[in-house]
């Protein structure tokens, strides 16, 4: 289960509206619902909020924050670079 902190991080990271960057990452990863059909946004939101439990969801997410951490880090540093020319 997704704990509060993970939440706040998530939200900080991906933004208040992070069912539509979860989505295609879910899908890019292959994961589907019981029904073999992609996440909904409400499916994705019950999982986050605690509501449902889906350890595969779960981890998926939170290498997506991961991923886009890394990302943010590397974007600024290049930025770093180019200003010090």
């Amino acid at each position: 289960m997704i704990s509060k902190k993970e939440k706040r991080l998530l939200i900080e990271i991906l933004g208040r509206q992070y069912t539509p960057k979860v989505m295609p990452y879910l899908k890019k990863k292959g994961l589907k619902n019981e029904k073999g059909k992609p996440f909904y946004v409400e499916s994705i939101r019950m999982i986050t909020n605690g509501f449902r439990e889906n350890e595969l969801v779960e981890l998926a997410i939170m290498q997506l924050v991961n991923k886009t951490i890394l990302e943010k880090k590397a974007m600024a540093l290049k930025r770093k670079k180019l200003s010090k020319k």
